[in-house]
Parts: structure tokens; C-alpha cells; sequence
């Protein structure tokens, strides 16, 4: 699987049972997308359970429009978006995706009307993301952050 120009789109139904598929426990579902989220999370519940008509969902493709990765965003506070349930194919992982679906969300929230400061949270122990988007300029809020789930905060410079 050669990614060549990987590509952010609305999710399409027809990414759901591909995203879904990638979670394996319920575990990984309530990490992923927090509490009240099925495992196994259905296809045709994927959009009402993500409310994805209040917080789209943006899929990141390769070249031949297979679906690689997946994320959301919404807006907060005024001028501030969330950007939340980041995930990238298990079978894709380790070759630099993470960063370019980021990198495409965070670029796509951030031309959104009024949008100055980008928002995320992570698992204190998911050392990888967390090096990701530190090197992505995100910075820790720990007044805002718990014991096990860490608030990072970026400004537009």
C-alpha cells in the first residue's frame, strides 16, 4: 500500500466499516471515542454515534481512494476548534500518516471563520501522539488536563 499524495475528504459512508473495523476491544473504542461508544461500533450507527452532523468527520485517502485515516473536529469556544478521535489504519501506522491527517485538520480547521487556537486530548501514556503533536507546536495545559488525559492547546501564529 504506496501512498503516494495522501488526500483529506469528508468521510463518505461508505469509509465506516473501515474506520469501525480498526478498533479491535472496547477498550480501544472507548479510548478512541470516548464513553457511550459501542464496541463493535456498527457501520449504519457510525455517523449518529460520532454526530457527525455536528462534528464532521474528515478521512484522510491515498491515491486510490482507500481510506487510511480519520479524524474530527468541532467547534468549542469562540475561536476555538477540538480536534478529537484522530486514528490511522492499524496496517498503515509507522510510516509518517499521523502526521500528515493532522497536519491536513488542523489546516482545514484552521480556515474556518474565526479559528485561532486548535485543541486536542491525549492519553498521558500514548507516547507516540503525544510526540507528534508536541512537534506539531501543541502545548500542555495541565489546568485543564487530568491524571490521565492531557489537554493540548495550539495558536496561530
Amino acid at each position: 500500500m504506496n501512498v503516494v499524495k495522501p488526500n483529506l475528504c469528508a468521510v463518505q459512508p461508505s469509509h465506516y466499516a473501515t474506520i469501525a473495523g480498526w478498533l479491535d476491544s472496547a477498550e480501544a473504542t472507548q479510548r478512541w471515542a470516548g464513553p457511550g461508544v459501542p464496541f463493535p461500533l456498527p457501520p449504519e450507527g457510525f455517523a449518529q454515534v460520532l454526530e457527525l452532523g455536528s462534528r464532521p468527520g474528515w478521512a484522510l485517502l491515498d491515491e486510490l481512494g482507500r481510506c487510511l485515516g480519520f479524524g474530527q473536529y468541532w467547534i468549542t469556544d469562540a475561536g476555538t476548534a477540538h480536534l478529537g478521535r484522530i486514528i490511522v489504519s492499524p496496517l498503515a501506522r509507522g510510516r509518517g500518516l499521523g502526521r500528515l491527517l493532522m497536519q491536513a485538520m488542523s489546516a482545514q480547521a484552521m480556515r474556518e471563520d474565526g479559528i485561532e487556537r486548535l485543541t486536542l486530548r491525549v492519553y498521558r501514556d500514548n507516547t507516540a501522539a503525544l510526540a507528534l503533536y508536541r512537534d506539531l507546536g501543541f502545548q500542555q495545559v495541565e489546568a485543564s488536563s487530568t491524571p490521565e488525559l492531557l489537554l493540548m492547546q495550539r495558536t496561530s501564529a
